[in-house]
């Protein structure tokens, strides 16, 4: 009880600051309940006695129950994200534009036009056909500079900007839906929409998994692969709407995008714009339906080129974020561009490459002649004992045509004559007897080989090996006289006894016919190998023995027949050195022979092939001319007939570079494709000569003659050769392309 006089006394008591634990049960939330006032009635407190603490909250749980996780909500992807950039303000001050010259029809499009039109905005400009419209969307997209005023976008001043930096612009900032689709028909669809990506420098993968998503976006991503020129008219303004999305453009100008469509298509690629401009993106419509203006929320009306609007809109950002020059159109699209369009006229192309190829090919093989020539006279089938042999012949009016044991002494007697040898040459009869299935002889030649230390070098076997020596009874038989043997293959002739019986001491030709020999003399003989009827004098059949045996034979017959000379058909004369070889030539025509050299035999072939040159050179020169004519003639053409094309590609953004490099590029690649035509067939023309040229020679060089040398460098210098004169022809055309207007390429038909 308080004591008697005390005034009662209301404690308030603060609330437990505790944090409220709601524990999740299976169906129950626990809560723990907080302190609140008290009354001092309930709770007596004295003067000086302390308030009484309030009673402590009831236990929680020991094991609390498992909390319940909620499903997360996920949002739904957005499929028109990342479609637009920063949106872009325009502002025309008094622009009028106006075309025609002295000598052509005066026209003026626009007439003083003064609009506005503030980032974010969605306008309809209307009006009549030849009002202006599309001449003022030239104006605000960067394709076409005013005759006066002035254009201002994203704060820049378009009619004082460089053609690059405008296609900067158009690039980055604006994109054009044209009325007239404006698709490059050769391309495919996709192609089509990643083109401004292409010249952009977007990877590969990148541009075509954009493309996909765009030609998704509007229903079209089952044509793809399609060519543009098969699409209908609703299909290809559908592309050029994914196309105009390509690089994210902030200002979108629609020139009649539904003009081409039904109702629902058309009403789906409004709602598509509408969208755009709802997420940021700056729309200017042009339109003859009112419908469709009505879609705008502001509306600007042509007539007779001036610009009537009935409400205002926002002011125009002056300073936005600048463009930045975008990477660039990467190599090899522009090479992949280059032999897209090189193949799409195939006739044309394959004409102009064949001639490139022709050209390449005469000046290749005129190169592989020069350096052939000048490796020829080292090359390993010309010995150096050849090049220092002087072959002798008997006068012309020489009796006897031969020439006797006593001559050959005389002639090796000579100054500066190292050696002599004379060649013995006989006709008879070659017989392999029955075993061999041969029932009577075959007529054949026997002729000596050079003594043994000059043969080595000077022929080459088929099959088998050379005689062991200058006396040895073995016989190298020629591959036609094992066929007239009936010898089944050179290998199979090795090893046959063969018995050769003379029938003259000299080879039996027309009027050549002396020293018969009436008392046969059989020389047993046995083959040991086989070389080419070519190492026997006119290529005759017959075989080749050691030099001491046909010698001493050729006395045996000679006793036995009485005959009184005419040992050796011709004489060789080996001089010490290269340059006693044209004085020991000259002493023996002095004294009353004929004499030949091999530079003689050689000199008379050079000559042949410096005819063979010229006329290469001729033909190269004529074929090179007539192929650059026929390159320029194809790019000029090309140039006419995709001056729309080229239009195209500036409006997307292409700059005068890209697009000459598009033209020189096609040119390079018809001379890469004639180059390497040509240089193949330089190649291949080479090796035949060499056979034709081994057989003219056979009388001069033992081996081959590599007169055509097309190496490596002969390859690579005409290739290069080919990609040069195809360039440089290519490139007038190509500067013509890159300097078109993009507004005249655009309505050129």
């Amino acid at each position: 009880m308080p004591p008697a006089g005390a005034a009662p006394v209301v404690a308030p008591t603060q609330p437990e600051r505790r944090r409220a634990n709601r524990r999740k049960t299976k169906d129950v939330v626990v809560t723990e309940p907080a302190a609140a006032q008290v009354p001092a009635e309930s709770v007596p407190v004295a003067q000086g006695v302390p308030a009484r603490q309030p009673a402590p909250a009831p236990p929680l749980p020991e094991h609390p129950a498992e909390a319940i996780l909620l499903p997360v909500t996920v949002a739904p992807e957005d499929k028109y994200a990342d479609l637009i950039g920063q949106a872009v303000g325009l502002r025309l001050d008094s622009v009028s534009r106006e075309f025609g010259g002295d000598d052509e029809m005066h026209v003026t499009a626009l007439r003083d036009v003064s609009i506005e039109i503030g980032p974010c905005e969605f306008v309809s400009v209307v009006g009549p056909s030849g009002c202006g419209k599309t001449t003022l969307l030239s104006m605000m997209g960067g394709l076409d500079r005013p005759t006066s005023g002035h254009v201002y976008a994203a704060g820049l001043p378009l009619a004082e900007l460089s053609d690059s930096d405008l296609a900067d612009y158009r690039l980055q900032r604006v994109s054009t839906i044209f009325q007239s689709f404006n698709l490059v028909p050769a391309m495919s669809v996709e192609d089509n929409v990643a083109l401004p990506l292409t010249l952009a420098g977007v990877e590969v993968e990148e541009r075509r998994r954009r493309a996909r998503h765009l030609l998704e976006l509007v229903g079209l991503e089952g044509r793809a692969k399609t060519r543009a020129s098969r699409l209908s008219g609703g299909e290809q303004q559908k592309v050029a709407v994914a196309r105009a999305l390509a690089n994210r453009p902030g200002l979108i100008l629609a020139d009649e995008p539904t003009g081409s469509l039904d109702s629902a298509a058309g009403e789906a690629i409004l709602n598509l714009l509408a969208d755009l401009n709802h997420r940021g993106a700056t729309v200017v419509l042009v339109t003859h339906d009112p419908e469709v203006a009505r879609r705008a929320r502001r509306v600007v009306r042509m007539i007779d080129g001036r610009a009537i609007e009935l409400d205002h809109g926002n002011q125009t950002v002056r300073k936005q974020d600048p463009v930045v020059p975008p990477a660039r159109l990467h190599w090899r699209d522009t090479l992949k561009v280059g032999l897209g369009s090189a193949g799409r006229r195939p006739l044309r192309t394959s004409l102009t490459t064949t001639g490139v190829a022709i050209g390449i090919a005469a000046m290749s093989l005129i190169v592989a002649l020069a350096g052939g020539l000048q490796s020829a006279l080292s090359a390993p089938a010309l010995a150096k004992s050849q090049l220092h042999q002087v072959a002798v012949y008997p006068s012309v009016d020489a009796n006897s045509g031969a020439f006797d044991a006593g001559t050959l002494a005389t002639l090796g007697a000579q100054q500066h004559v190292r050696t002599a040898w004379g060649q013995v040459a006989m006709s008879g009869t070659f017989d392999a007897g029955p075993a061999k299935g041969q029932d009577y002889p075959q007529v054949g030649a026997l002729v000596s080989l050079p003594p043994g230390n000059q043969t080595s070098q000077s022929i080459v076997l088929i099959a088998g090996r050379m005689p062991a020596s200058d006396s040895a009874p073995e016989v190298l038989l020629t591959d036609s006289q094992v066929v007239v043997l009936g010898l089944t293959t050179p290998a199979s002739a090795l090893g046959t006894n063969l018995k050769f019986s003379a029938l003259y001491g000299v080879l039996a030709l027309p009027g050549m016919q002396r020293n018969p020999a009436i008392h046969r003399v059989p020389l047993q003989l046995t083959v040991v190998g086989v070389v080419s009827s070519r190492f026997m004098p006119g290529g005759t059949p017959g075989g080749l023995v050691p030099y001491a045996l046909a010698g001493n034979y050729w006395t045996q017959v000679a006793q036995a027949n009485r005959w009184k000379g005419g040992e050796f058909n011709t004489i060789t004369l080996l001089a010490d050195s290269g340059s006693a070889v044209n004085s020991v030539r000259d002493r023996v025509v002095a004294l009353g022979f004929q004499a030949q050299t091999f530079g003689d035999q050689f000199r008379g072939f050079e000559d042949l092939l410096g005819r063979l040159r010229l006329a290469l050179l001729g033909l190269a020169i004529v074929a090179l001319l007539l192929a650059c004519l026929g390159i320029a003639n194809t790019m000029y053409t090309a140039v006419l007939e995709r001056t729309k094309e080229i239009g195209v590609l500036k409006a997307l953004g292409a700059r005068s570079r890209d697009v000459l490099l598009f033209f020189v590029a096609e040119a390079a690649m018809i001379g890469v494709a004639g180059g390497l035509i040509g240089t193949l067939a330089a190649v291949g023309l080479s090796r035949l000569g060499n056979s034709v040229v081994d057989r003219l020679t056979q009388g001069v060089a033992a081996g081959g003659l590599d007169v055509f040398r097309p190496d490596v460098s002969v390859v690579l210098a005409g290739l290069a050769l080919a990609v040069l004169l195809s360039t440089v022809s290519g490139l007038l055309p190509a500067v013509r392309a890159a300097r078109q207007d993009p507004v005249r390429a655009l309505r050129y038909e």
